[in-house]
Protein backbone atom coordinates (compact mmCIF):
# COMPACT_ATOMS: atom_id res chain seq x y z
CA UNK A 1 0.00 0.00 0.00
CA UNK A 2 2.60 2.59 0.38
CA UNK A 3 4.75 1.85 -2.90
CA UNK A 4 1.06 3.22 -4.15
CA UNK A 5 0.64 5.97 -1.94
CA UNK A 6 4.23 7.06 -3.08
CA UNK A 7 3.11 6.99 -6.50
CA UNK A 8 -0.02 9.35 -6.23
CA UNK A 9 2.19 11.75 -4.09
CA UNK A 10 4.82 11.45 -6.59
CA UNK A 11 2.62 12.54 -9.64
CA UNK A 12 0.29 15.01 -7.45
CA UNK A 13 3.43 16.94 -6.36
CA UNK A 14 5.18 16.81 -10.03
CA UNK A 15 1.30 17.39 -11.99
CA UNK A 16 1.36 19.91 -14.93
CA UNK A 17 -0.98 22.51 -15.66
CA UNK A 18 -2.40 20.36 -18.18
CA UNK A 19 -2.42 17.11 -16.64
CA UNK A 20 -4.67 18.93 -14.08
CA UNK A 21 -6.93 20.75 -16.69
CA UNK A 22 -7.06 16.81 -18.09
CA UNK A 23 -7.45 14.67 -14.76
CA UNK A 24 -10.11 17.27 -13.20
CA UNK A 25 -12.33 17.22 -16.43
CA UNK A 26 -12.59 13.62 -16.45
CA UNK A 27 -13.89 14.19 -12.49
CA UNK A 28 -16.28 16.53 -13.86
CA UNK A 29 -14.59 19.31 -11.75
CA UNK A 30 -14.36 22.49 -14.48
CA UNK A 31 -10.85 24.40 -13.83
CA UNK A 32 -9.89 27.44 -16.08
CA UNK A 33 -6.31 27.48 -17.03
CA UNK A 34 -5.94 30.10 -14.41
CA UNK A 35 -6.87 28.48 -11.54
CA UNK A 36 -5.54 25.39 -13.02
CA UNK A 37 -2.54 26.60 -12.64
CA UNK A 38 -2.89 28.37 -9.29
CA UNK A 39 -3.37 24.53 -7.92
CA UNK A 40 -0.49 23.19 -9.34
CA UNK A 41 1.63 26.07 -8.10
CA UNK A 42 0.83 24.88 -4.58
CA UNK A 43 1.10 21.21 -4.94
CA UNK A 44 4.47 21.47 -7.10
CA UNK A 45 7.78 20.47 -5.30
CA UNK A 46 6.11 20.72 -1.74
CA UNK A 47 6.04 16.99 -1.34
CA UNK A 48 1.77 16.93 0.36
CA UNK A 49 1.32 13.46 1.21
CA UNK A 50 -2.46 13.35 0.47
CA UNK A 51 -3.19 10.30 2.47
CA UNK A 52 -2.12 12.73 6.31
CA UNK A 53 -5.23 14.34 6.99
CA UNK A 54 -2.84 17.22 8.49
CA UNK A 55 -1.27 17.55 5.25
CA UNK A 56 -4.20 17.65 3.07
CA UNK A 57 -6.84 19.54 4.94
CA UNK A 58 -4.48 22.92 5.00
CA UNK A 59 -4.25 22.27 0.82
CA UNK A 60 -7.89 21.67 0.56
CA UNK A 61 -8.48 25.06 2.57
CA UNK A 62 -6.19 26.71 0.06
CA UNK A 63 -8.00 24.97 -3.00
CA UNK A 64 -11.11 26.36 -1.53
CA UNK A 65 -9.80 29.97 -1.86
CA UNK A 66 -8.78 29.83 -5.25
CA UNK A 67 -11.49 27.90 -6.83
CA UNK A 68 -15.01 28.01 -4.06
CA UNK A 69 -16.24 26.06 -1.72
CA UNK A 70 -18.41 23.62 -4.17
CA UNK A 71 -15.64 22.66 -6.31
CA UNK A 72 -13.07 22.41 -3.35
CA UNK A 73 -15.60 19.66 -2.17
CA UNK A 74 -15.76 18.01 -5.43
CA UNK A 75 -11.72 18.13 -4.79
CA UNK A 76 -12.25 16.80 -1.22
CA UNK A 77 -14.66 14.13 -2.77
CA UNK A 78 -11.65 13.32 -5.31
CA UNK A 79 -8.94 12.81 -2.17
CA UNK A 80 -10.77 10.66 -0.46
CA UNK A 81 -11.86 8.25 -3.30
CA UNK A 82 -7.79 8.03 -4.10
CA UNK A 83 -7.24 7.47 0.01
CA UNK A 84 -10.25 6.19 1.83
CA UNK A 85 -9.73 8.81 4.30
Amino acid sequence: MKLFETIINMKLNRITTAELLSFSGQQGVTLSNSEAEQIVHLLKGKSINIFDEAERNPLLEQIEKIIGSKRAKQIEQLFYSLTGN
